[in-house]
């Protein structure tokens, strides 16, 4: 073959790559836009509840400059039976914080026990379980309880009633998790109670293992309470099919996508403006969870003569320590006076004394 029809032949390959490349190109952006479109045009059928900043219990002399390097939002799952009331009535049935890494994008959950014994920081505080704060003043007031406790600078939220979790995960075709032979009996009672509440029809689970749970059964999991260690268990659950969720959305085509949206969307209610909405759906596929945790640390569960079973915290300061060593790799955090008057006042009523704490994440990868 001659020089020239050697060149000529490069040439054509070339043009013929180039033009591939191009029309891949072409492709992605067409795909982004869909994205960009779809998503802009139907964020407005998130609830919006506004939040009063000002009055978001930020205790004096908290870590601030630290806590700026990360975005943290607490996540509710409440089970409203009225999908369309979101706000105070309901108690919080999962009380998630979600803290995000602004620089490596990397993601750490907490579970706050439903039953922590906490002071609700309403105008007259008063202890009680942590769930109760939502009831008591919807979502301000449960951020509001949840930073004086824990020395936390929340500002947003978003709560998803529990029928939003089963619709998303029917639109994923289900998520596999481990079921345990006690779990069966609770599971398919669970089961029962989904049906009854979202309409949504089921098969029970008979068998144990590894299993590919649909939308009514993998939520019914989520919210087992009365195996293992109650209420320490089922946040482990919960955690761990979020997580699931979380990473077989990320690999999802758009038109699953686009169907979640559809589904759950109506089912949310938050403080995010649409465009913090969109800063954090841009970079969806960068997050990455690394693991998560129960809280608080180290407690004691007692039943109360009033305020029936709760789990006390061991004490309050030394687990906000550990806390924000966990969250912002902070060793050696010292609690703001309030936290410690807190602690005192929680010490003081249950009789529970401080206890040594360790700290185990789970990683759900």
């Amino acid at each position: 073959m001659s020089k020239n029809n050697k060149k000529n032949k490069s040439e054509s390959v070339l043009k013929w790559v180039l033009a591939l490349l191009v029309e891949i190109m072409i492709l992605a952006l067409l795909i982004i836009g869909y994205w960009i479109y779809y998503r802009d045009s139907k964020i407005e059928k998130i609830k919006k509840i506004e939040i009063d900043e000002e009055d978001l219990a930020i205790n004096e002399g908290i870590n601030e400059e630290v806590q700026q390097k990360y975005k943290t939002i607490v996540l509710f799952g409440i089970d409203a039976r009225d999908v369309t009331n979101l706000g105070e009535g309901n108690r919080s049935d999962s009380i998630m914080i979600v803290n995000i890494n602004n620089d490596t994008k990397e993601v750490k959950i907490v579970s706050v026990y439903r039953d922590t014994f906490l002071e609700v920081e309403s105008d007259s505080p008063v202890t009680a379980k942590a769930n109760a704060a939502y009831a008591y003043g919807g979502p301000q007031l449960a951020i509001k309880t949840l930073n004086a406790n824990l020395d936390l600078q929340i500002t947003d939220f978003v709560t998803v009633n529990f029928l939003g979790l089963t619709k998303a995960i029917d639109d994923l075709g289900g998520i596999t998790v481990h079921v345990e032979e006690n779990e069966l009996p609770v599971l398919n009672m669970a089961i029962a109670e989904q049906i009854s509440v979202t309409g949504i029809y089921s098969d029970g689970v008979f068998t144990t293992g590894d299993l590919l749970l649909n939308g009514t059964q993998a939520t019914a999991y989520a919210r087992i309470r009365s195996t293992d260690q109650g209420d320490i268990t089922r946040t482990e659950r919960q955690r761990d099919v979020l997580t699931k969720v979380f990473q077989k959305a990320k690999s999802s085509d758009l038109a699953t996508i686009n169907d979640i949206i559809d589904d759950v969307f109506p089912e949310i209610a938050t403080s995010l403006t649409e465009d913090e909405i969109k800063e954090l759906a841009n970079a969806i596929f960068d997050y990455q969870i690394v693991d998560t945790v129960g809280f608080p640390f180290a407690y004691t569960p007692i039943t109360h003569e009033t305020k029936g079973a709760v789990l006390v915290p061991a004490n309050l300061t030394a687990n906000v320590s550990a806390l924000h060593g966990y969250l912002f790799n902070e060793t050696g955090y010292v609690p703001t006076v309030n936290v410690q008057n807190i602690s005192a006042v929680i010490s003081g009523e249950t009789g529970v004394a401080e206890q040594p704490i360790t700290v185990a994440p789970q990683s759900f990868q």
